[in-house]
């Protein structure tokens, strides 16, 4: 088990912050640059903090980029406490771990302890106790295999209590991180003594008290102050050592204390044949391996449970350059609560609160999908289904949301992880699976737990499976199309009482492919093929198609701005809506041809109609339950199955409910 050294003075000021509260509290630690040492803590005591979240200040970022930026000091990590009975990292803790070293790999490790108000059960390796506190260390490194997270043995380097037992006032104020000829160590200023008005300072390795500190005799000028190596003797008990050498070297401020100040610290043995002798009990319990706590789960165990909201997660400021700015942007640390509010910061008035509650299913998170999927949760909707079978390919970089990184994984989940990245609050659920394979009860299931419903698939088979289910539950859907190279597209959208996809459709259908301007089916499975169009084309229509979600997810007599944006389209039966994304596109000139200004970019509104015999919006005694059959492979068996359904209704003399 590595070990990391920490200083008495931090140990206390943790506890104090943030073991004499309730969680969740937080802060930063800080410590030297390229060893696993911690020489102070910042408490963020006006975070926004629940039991179960803890989100830092833009205040705690400004504190500690003017800390590393006036001296050697460096971010080592976050510490936060938990809920009793969780002394260790959550799943959703160590995910923002992972992201930490992937944003500043130089940060090699990233040290992270968890503070809990487990006092009653025994201490293991990597714990120390205080005040009522337990403190467990843990670290997080990046392997080839991924992010490792593992204990770490604190070793208490105790330069406040040190200075007490010498006679010296100890003020949290006091030390510094500083460099004396090369070296790295924290830096003490003592009390000038009556004989002498020198004033001297302590200069302490994280080796004390093994190793003898230097005292720096009176400050320099334009250079470093002349030190002076204290005398140090080994066989005097180690917390008395600094004592009797500053005694000896004339600068101690009172005789040493044969009393025990209540605060001494029981170090970590790590010299050989110390020589110490009843010391007095130490405020510092630390765990040791014979004692195992059964109770909590090894740290990578997939058992662990999770904390709802990590410490964690919050958003970026933007600010100078360097490594914990970079940070920043990507663990969001900084901002927190206030962050999140930001998301509707530029749309206050435009769109409802009340959207953090909306939820989305959203089947196909292609070039169309993922695009609309982030707009979804950039304007506040709060949580989202996606369904995708595939992964991402080369070619899907171009045109989605994807990156390099993403190539491979599953679309689904590489969505939910960026979208993660722009609300940390976002409840996303990921389904790999072709919506035609699920059966219908599933699917059913997934239409009704949802608000809206939206289609970007290439599967026809899932665009009618969608149709049929979202009408039969009354769910809202909005079904988005682009047709050959993306020169032109369509966005239906369907209520209930409103002509089902499938009857919007059909007619329009039928002339596109007449005209070639229909996209390319492979018939073996009924999706389309992939063909050359522009991004910018396609997200023309993805935009649309998203601002009608956004109307449908708003009550038309309450939100009147976003949601009136379809009072007229509702009231003339106008539930299509057509783009060209080229000049001359199919039926626009003969349109269009007449109004001056007209290029590309444009767009009509069809008035669309249902037919009485349909199975999804027509007659009601016509009507069938999606959950009576599973549907076929293609359109054609679709309709004889309705076609069936429908004799069989008029032979047994069906009538309307």
């Amino acid at each position: 088990m590595l070990p990391v050294h920490v200083f008495d003075h931090v140990i206390d000021q943790v506890a104090t912050a943030l073991g004499q509260v309730g969680p969740e509290q937080g802060g930063a630690l800080l410590g030297l640059r390229g060893r696993d040492v911690l020489t102070a803590f910042v408490h963020d005591a006006h975070a926004h903090v629940t039991r179960v979240e803890y989100s830092n200040t833009s205040w705690l970022l400004e504190e500690i980029t003017r800390r590393e930026g006036a001296g050697p000091e460096r971010f080592k990590g976050i510490v936060h406490s938990h809920p009793r009975g969780m002394p260790y990292p959550s799943r959703q803790d160590h995910r923002e771990y992972g992201r930490a070293l992937e944003a500043v790999p130089e940060l090699g490790r990233y040290i992270a302890p968890i503070v809990t108000h487990d006092a009653d059960t025994p201490l293991e390796q990597h714990e120390l106790l205080h005040g009522g506190a337990r403190v467990s260390f843990y670290s997080a490194s990046r392997t080839a295999r991924g992010v490792r997270l593992e204990p770490l043995r604190p070793v208490v380097v105790p330069l406040a209590e040190a200075l007490r037992r010498a006679g010296f006032a100890w003020s949290p104020e006091s030390p510094r991180t500083q460099v004396v000829s090369g070296v790295a160590g924290v830096g003490v200023r003592l009390p000038a003594t009556a004989e002498d008005e020198l004033t001297r300072h302590l200069f302490v390795t994280p080796d004390f008290p093994v190793v003898a500190p230097l005292l720096l005799e009176e400050p320099g000028h334009g250079g470093e102050p002349p030190t002076r190596q204290l005398a140090w003797d080994h066989r005097v008990p180690a917390l008395d050592r600094l004592g009797h050498a500053l005694r000896n070297a004339g600068t101690s401020r009172t005789r040493p204390s044969t009393r025990s100040s209540g605060r001494a610290v029981q170090p970590r043995s790590e010299e050989p044949g110390g020589t110490d002798s009843c010391p007095p009990p130490p405020p510092y319990e630390v765990g040791v391996p014979d004692r195992p706590r059964n109770a909590a789960p090894a740290p990578h165990q997939s058992s662990m449970p999770e904390v709802p909201e990590g410490p964690l997660r919050t958003v970026a400021v933007e600010q100078g350059g360097g490594a914990l700015c970079r940070l920043a942007t990507w663990l969001g640390f900084g901002r927190g609560a206030a962050a999140r509010r930001g998301l509707s910061a530029r749309t206050h008035g435009l769109l409802s609160p009340d959207l953090a509650q909306a939820h989305v299913l959203l089947v196909g998170v292609g070039s169309v999908g993922s695009y609309l999927a982030d707009v979804l949760v950039r304007s506040g909707v709060g949580a989202l289904t996606l369904v995708d079978p595939d992964v991402v390919e080369p070619a899907n970089v171009g045109r989605a949301l994807f990156g390099v990184e993403d190539i491979g994984a599953s679309k689904v989940k590489a969505t939910a992880r960026r979208l993660r990245a722009v609300n940390n609050r976002l409840k996303v659920t990921v389904r790999r699976r072709q919506l035609s394979a699920r059966d219908s009860l599933a699917l059913h299931r997934l239409v009704t737990d949802a608000d809206l419903v939206i289609a970007a698939t290439d599967d026809n088979q899932a665009q009618q499976l969608l149709n049929h289910v979202s009408y039969f539950v009354g769910r809202p859907a909005v079904f988005v199309g682009l047709y050959e190279g993306a020169a032109g597209g369509e966005v239906v959208f369907t209520t209930p009482g409103s002509p089902c996809w499938a009857c919007a459709t059909g007619g329009v259908r039928e002339v596109l492919g007449e005209l070639g301007h229909q996209p390319r089916t492979d018939y073996g499975t009924g999706r389309t093929h992939a063909v050359p169009g522009l991004l910018p084309d396609i997200q023309h229509t993805a935009a649309a198609a998203a601002k009608i979600a956004l109307a449908l997810l708003h009550d038309p007599a309450a939100d009147e701005r976003i949601a009136g944006f379809l009072t007229m389209p509702r009231r003339e039966g106008l539930s299509m809506v057509q783009f060209a994304m080229e000049p001359d596109h199919w039926f626009f000139p003969a349109v269009l041809g007449q109004a001056p200004g007209q290029h590309a970019f444009q767009s009509v509104w069809l008035r669309t109609g249902g037919r009485p015999e349909c199975a999804v919006c027509g007659l009601p005694a016509l009507r069938t339950d999606p959950r009576d059959y599973q549907a076929e492979r293609d359109e054609a068996a679709v309709t004889r199955a309705q076609q069936a359904a429908y004799a069989k209704r008029r032979r047994v003399g069906s009538t309307p409910p």
